[in-house]
């Protein structure tokens, strides 16, 4: 029993290991090795209990392996937790954003009207939204009526699934559109006219994992692993994007990827995750998982400075809805 608990301790302190450097892998190697990040939940249970256990059977090095791991779990559990002590300040020069995957608003005017109505009484400048339905199914008209503000863009190539649209209190300009190959996916990049400064923004929506409630497909894990990989080739392609912003930069939307993958970790590496910055408890964002994973994310250049960060549940869309204030503009 003894070597058994001692293999499992291993094992244990492997996995973690192995979880914790996988965003730093390459990123067709990440791709196969992205399940990793949906376990360090779970991980971080087990290695935890069976600490507890080690160290009330007085087992020193078994309690040492599992310690090892519960403290790796942990620290990676940490990026979906945070506790800020962030004023919550908000002057003449603060900028409200709103970025929320609507789902399509259901296909349904009322979800819209309903949605709309309590975004509009968040008065936020800016809302970037994700899964915004083809016009043939719910038209923009209606939806910019719904949110009845003066700038609006849209992707031009109307897509049936997982268009985008940005709607602002400020003038917009330069927009430019990512798509990416084989993929409904696709990032959209405009310039803000903010009170004498440009800021730009981009509204992403990157390579959904496949997984859906509704999954019927025959292998759950190879489906997982090929859209990690196109995700993080295209959050290569972003993060260039990014760095090439003569502008400070404002990333949100829907990464469809959890804090412990490669995608997260290219994108924060130039921009800082105003959840970290400025939320508060955990910070899922998926709710049919009962928020368990974080996979919506508003990033910003370290120059702008956030003073609050909070996240809405709602009955509208299967994403909560993400709430910010950046205020050194």
């Amino acid at each position: 029993m003894k070597r058994f608990s001692y293999i499992l301790a291993v094992f244990t302190v492997l996995l973690a290991l192995l979880t914790a450097a996988m965003p730093w892998c390459s990123p067709i190697v990440a791709g196969y090795l992205a399940p990793l990040g949906l376990l360090v939940i779970p991980l971080a249970i087990f290695s935890t209990l069976t600490t507890i256990i080690a160290v009330l059977c007085r087992s020193k090095a078994i309690s040492l392996l599992f310690g090892t791991a519960c403290l790796i779990s942990l620290f990676l559990c940490g990026k979906s937790w945070a506790v800020s002590f962030a004023t919550d300040e908000s002057t003449s020069h603060s900028l409200h954003l709103i970025s929320w995957n609507a789902e399509g608003f259901q296909l349904n005017k009322d979800t819209l009207q309903a949605s709309a109505t309590f975004i509009r009484n968040l008065h936020p400048d800016i809302i970037c939204l994700q899964e915004r339905p083809h016009d043939n199914l719910l038209h923009r008209d209606s939806i910019s009526a719904a949110f009845g503000y003066p700038y609006r863009v849209f992707n031009s190539r109307e897509d049936e699934v997982l268009n985008l649209a940005v709607y602002s209190r400020f003038p917009l300009s330069n927009m430019k559109e990512y798509y990416f190959p084989d993929s409904y996916n696709k990032v959209l990049q405009i310039d803000l006219q903010y009170k004498g400064r440009t800021i730009r923004l981009f509204n992403m929506h990157l390579q959904t994992t496949g997984i859906t409630p509704a999954f019927q497909g025959n292998n759950l894990l190879h489906t997982y692993q090929l859209n990690a990989k196109e995700r993080n080739r295209q959050a290569q392609l972003l993060a260039e994007a990014v760095a090439s912003s003569p502008y400070p930069v404002i990333l949100c939307g829907d990464l469809n990827d959890t804090p412990i993958s490669y995608a997260y970790r290219k994108l924060t590496a130039q921009l800082d995750d105003c959840f970290l910055e400025a939320g508060n408890s955990w910070g899922g964002t998926y709710q049919p998982s009962n928020n368990l994973f974080r996979i919506d994310y508003t990033f910003c250049s370290p120059e702008l400075k956030t003073s609050a960060y909070r996240l809405y549940s709602n009955c509208w869309s299967d994403h909560r809805i993400q709430y910010t204030i950046i205020t050194s503009l």
